[in-house]
């Protein structure tokens, strides 16, 4: 089966997504472990624990990239809107208790956010749910 343009449109939009966090979370690297949290973190799991937590992340996002794509894994496609809304909220809690961010990172992160709604927007397609075998 030919893939159909929403899920062209979803792969466009979350591997968008996904580079810019990747971007994001380069820039401010530095920052994020020097940030009395993830020092305390460190301390309790070991100085190697944050960037592990990083690449299992950005693994977990292209393996659910993979599967609902390519694979049409229609589990992959509802854990990804799971997360989705999980990311949504953590997002918004972050903006009412951290305060003033810098403007770049945050800027990033609301990209990241709109580029995630749109892709997960075209994974409840109609022609994305006939890929995923789901009644439309």
């Amino acid at each position: 089966m030919v893939r159909p343009k929403s899920i062209r449109l979803f792969e466009l939009f979350y591997l968008g997504s996904v580079l810019v966090e990747a971007v994001n979370t380069a820039m401010t690297w530095a920052e994020t472990n020097t940030n009395p949290q993830t020092m305390q973190v460190k301390q309790m799991l070991g100085p190697w624990f944050p960037a592990l937590l990083t690449v299992f992340t950005f693994s977990l996002w292209l393996l659910l990239w993979y599967f609902a794509a390519r694979a049409r894994s229609n589990i992959a496609r509802w854990a990804i809107a799971i997360l989705y809304v999980l990311g949504l909220i953590g997002f918004v809690f972050s903006l009412t208790v951290s305060g003033p961010q810098s403007a770049i990172p945050l800027g990033l992160s609301v990209v990241s956010l709109i580029l995630t709604t749109l892709a997960v927007v075209c994974l409840f397609r109609r022609d994305a749910s006939a890929w995923f075998g789901a009644s439309a």
